[in-house]
């Protein structure tokens, strides 16, 4: 035998089964081709997740089984404030899988003979299951969520200031978050992730809380601290002469307080109802009397128009002015009608006494008495009795005609007190004076003087000065 010849066989048989082997290799490709392609007619590619389910090598029925074995036990985890936890199941809003056909689109977009393709191409399918709750169910769901229980829910506070007594001083007390929801916000946010079957979601991070506006350091915060504390610093003197009244900080913190801006305001009410209780205690207008006559008797005596009186409108926008300074002053109050005496005994040392009973008239001026004399005052008998009280010279002239019903009478000097024509004149028509003279023969009011007494208290008394008259 030829050994070459052998040697050739041999080597050609090997091409031959390399050739046979290699044909049998593409066609078992091409058969697991084919197969694969068969089988992915039917069934999804490689990779294939349809939202966030891995549906691969899935037919269309298995993946809804899939699908609504897990919508069955879906649960969403609701984190709130303070690491508190609720839940909400799958059953409590009737969540449901809706068979709309997009499972079956995707597969028929996926041809069978490309599923190679899937090796190197994305499989992933989002907005690709339609799912539906019971809206009915969803509301009642969401309405009784412990969030919203009244009996746990803390709403959010700014930050404001409070006044310590004993420091005497405002301190800022820090905001409260609270843990209120923004109901009408959060409910479409927390339906939308049901509908994703999101496994959890953050009110916090939804931004769903209701937060304080204004916190321990704003701006806004801090500028009213500092100014409420300025306020309380200082000291509001009202001056009346022998007397004083004192705003301290005690009073003030209970007048000031902030608005929801953090704007520092002054009550005006109570200002107000401060500078009535002042004029109460201080007024001295038509006020009840009681004094010692300049002949040694107690007199009392109430009603005129001489007297102190505070213009409490004025003043209260006044003090609400200095209050907003915020430095200690010492200060008048504002008048409507003033006094020549601002003390306690605001008659002072100069002033004119009309006895009716002793039908008798002083004039004390400095501390002394300046003119004592006899007088005739109102007739009772007519009902002219002079009026009593406590009233002061309206003004003063000389060659004077008073008028009235039925009569005009010339006087040198005349000194009126009411405005209704009553005062201090001489009388030349009289020839005496005092006694029991107005019980029968009076004035029409006024207080009928000799001439040389009211000379002398008119040329020694200015308007603004006292007359008192009294039994």
């Amino acid at each position: 035998m030829n050994p070459l010849r052998s040697e050739d066989e041999t080597r050609e048989k090997r091409k031959m089964d390399k050739k046979k082997k290699a044909g049998l290799a593409v066609l078992i490709i091409i058969a697991l081709y084919v197969a694969a392609s068969i089988f992915f007619q039917y069934h999804y590619f490689i990779g294939t997740k349809v939202n966030g389910y891995s549906c691969a090598f899935r037919s269309v029925s298995k993946a809804k089984e899939l699908i609504k074995k897990d919508v069955k036990s879906y649960k969403i985890t609701i984190k709130e404030r303070d690491k508190k936890k609720e839940s909400i199941s799958s059953s409590q809003v009737k969540l449901a899988f809706k068979d709309d056909g997009k499972l079956e689109n995707i597969k028929a977009g996926q041809k069978g003979y490309a599923w190679i393709t899937a090796l190197f191409q994305s499989q992933n399918y989002k907005d690709a299951i339609t799912l539906t709750v019971d809206n009915d169910a969803f509301n009642d769901t969401y309405k009784n969520l412990n969030a919203f229980n009244k009996d746990m829910v803390i709403a959010p506070v700014d930050a404001y200031s409070t006044y310590d007594a004993a420091s005497n001083s405002y301190s800022i007390v820090p905001e409260v978050y609270g843990n209120t929801v923004k109901r009408k916000q959060f409910k479409p946010i927390l339906k939308e992730a049901i509908l994703n079957m999101e496994r959890s979601i953050d009110i916090e991070k939804k931004d769903c809380y209701k937060n304080p506006v204004y916190k321990k350091d704003t701006a806004e915060v801090i500028v009213a601290n500092k100014t409420l504390n300025q306020y309380v610093q200082e000291t509001i003197t009202y001056d009346f002469d022998d007397r004083t009244e004192e705003v301290n900080a005690k009073k003030l913190s209970k007048w000031l307080y902030e608005t929801d801006k953090h704007e520092v305001k002054v009550h005006s009410e109570m200002v107000a109802k401060y500078i009535k209780n002042l004029a109460k205690k201080y007024d001295t207008v038509g006020v009840k009397r009681h004094f010692k006559s300049i002949c040694g008797n107690d007199v009392e005596v109430s009603g005129g128009t001489y007297g102190w009186k505070i213009d409490q409108e004025a003043e209260t926008a006044n003090l609400i002015k200095v209050i907003k300074q915020g430095k200690s002053v010492k200060r008048k109050p504002e008048y409507a009608h003033r006094a020549k005496s601002r003390k306690k005994f605001d008659i002072g040392n100069t002033y004119v006494e009309v006895s009716l009973g002793e039908q008798h008239m002083w004039f004390y001026k400095n501390g002394k008495t300046l003119v004592s004399t006899d007088v005739v005052t109102g007739d009772i008998s007519k009902g002219h009795g002079t009026p009593t009280g406590v009233y002061y010279i309206l003004y003063k002239t000389t060659d004077y005609t008073l008028t009235g019903q039925g009569y005009a009478s010339h006087v040198d000097y005349w000194l009126p007190f009411i405005q209704i024509g009553v005062g201090i004149h001489d009388s030349s028509w009289r020839g005496s004076y005092g006694g029991g003279i107005f019980t029968y023969d009076g004035s029409h009011g006024c207080v009928n003087t000799p001439r040389s007494a009211v000379q002398k208290i008119y040329n020694n008394i200015e308007s603004t000065y006292p007359v008192v008259v009294h039994w």
